[in-house]
């Protein structure tokens, strides 16, 4: 009994002492590369949103000749072309380096430019929308301002069976609360390509109705005459 106690006490320490040799020989570089994936980067088939404002034009060109305001689509290599500077690659950058890197190739043209970069996500409306498509909004945007991309929810739209669906998967449920507490896409956990689905309600129609009782007439008629020729 002492024996394994001893022995399950080893096991504990060596595993306590893993635990705090382990993070101390993870290099520096892996640590900034998870932080980085943590944070939204831009991907082939998404979309920025890049405004620069406040600038002061340092050479002949003017800044009203160029409508350098815009949403810029990100190609299959994951470039996007803007005024002045040509081809841009993006992919594999986020808000922060994509910034830098604009201000960085607009400094021949624009003094200290103020440079707002957004990245817009691809979302899909399927079900019970006005105009179910396909939309690219902000991320940092509610689920209710993607509905309003669609014209809102159709008539008889059940809002109880709002999900958001991955590769023909459901993988998030009951999405009521976040559209009416107005929760960001982003707290909600969508992903670039993701689903927005909601279903209609069960409707009866009049048809239904009339439908339905000749049903059920037929069915007192027949009994009446199984009835009448028993007796």
């Amino acid at each position: 009994m002492r024996k394994n106690q001893k022995i399950i006490g080893l096991f504990v320490s060596v595993a306590m002492l893993l635990n705090l040799a382990i993070p101390a020989l993870i290099p520096v570089s892996s640590a900034q590369t998870m932080k980085v994936l943590n944070r939204s980067v831009f991907q082939p088939g998404d979309a920025v949103r890049i405004e620069i404002m406040e600038v002061e034009v340092q050479s002949k060109l003017s800044a009203a000749n160029f409508n350098i305001n815009g949403d810029y689509t990100i190609d299959k290599e994951g470039t996007i072309f803007m005024p002045l500077i040509g081809t841009l690659k993006v992919t594999g950058h986020d808000q922060e380096s994509l910034t830098k890197l604009i201000a960085d190739k607009y400094s021949p043209y624009f003094s200290e430019p103020f440079i707002k970069v957004v990245p817009l996500i691809r979302m899909v409306l399927i079900g019970a929308f006005n105009k179910p498509g396909s939309y690219r909004i902000d991320p940092d945007e509610s689920l209710w301002e993607l509905i309003s991309y669609a014209d809102g929810p159709a008539d008889g739209c059940d809002l109880k069976t709002l999900r958001v669906k991955r590769g023909g998967r459901i993988v998030i449920k009951n999405l009521l609360s976040s559209f009416e507490q107005g929760h960001s896409l982003r707290d909600i956990g969508v992903r670039s390509g993701d689903q927005v689905e909601a279903l209609f309600k069960d409707r009866v129609t009049m048809r239904d109705v009339i439908d339905y009782t000749n049903f059920l007439v037929s069915l007192a008629v027949l009994y009446i005459q199984i009835r009448i020729m028993n007796d």
